[in-house]
């Protein structure tokens, strides 16, 4: 009887190919409005972003979800993707206290990007229930991206 299945020994594979130069490569992401809630498409399809654009996007996402609250973001680990920023907004906390929590926060969800080192000049007041963030991110690669983002409390 003939074995109907290939003999995985003498199969080949093209171990050659183009790597990617995964320093230079940022990724990418689709593009979405903060503002409206909702993915940008054009012509009915996403329109996607890619390096510092989709660097931004992942940072904006991972500031505005709230930690623990999604179980689509636990891990078992207790790494869960956000952070509480939702609970200094408006803090009746010493604002010494709720500044160095939110630094430390902050810089605790975004360096956690594989291409992010760390972030520097970090800036935030309160508007309401809203916090307004600007900080500058530094990569890895010696690149440095302005961001500013508004999480609402």
């Amino acid at each position: 009887m003939s074995n109907m299945l290939p003999d995985i020994a003498q199969l080949e594979f093209n171990t050659t190919a183009e790597e990617s130069d995964s320093s230079t490569e940022l990724g990418t992401s689709y593009q979405y409005d903060f503002n409206t809630g909702e993915f940008v498409l054009i012509d009915g399809k996403l329109v996607t972003v890619s390096d510092i654009e989709a660097i931004k996007v992942w940072v904006e996402k991972v500031l505005r979800t709230e930690r623990f609250v999604f179980e689509i973001y636990t891990r078992d680990d207790g790494n869960e993707y956000g952070t509480t920023l939702e609970d200094l907004i408006g803090s009746v906390l010493p604002r010494a206290f709720v500044e160095s929590e939110l630094k430390r926060e902050i810089t605790e969800a975004v360096t956690r990007h594989p291409k992010i080192e760390s972030i520097s000049n970090l800036t935030a007041s309160q508007e309401g229930s809203w916090l307004e963030i600007s900080f500058e991110i530094n990569l890895y690669d010696g690149t440095t991206i302005n961001q500013e983002v508004a999480v609402n409390g």
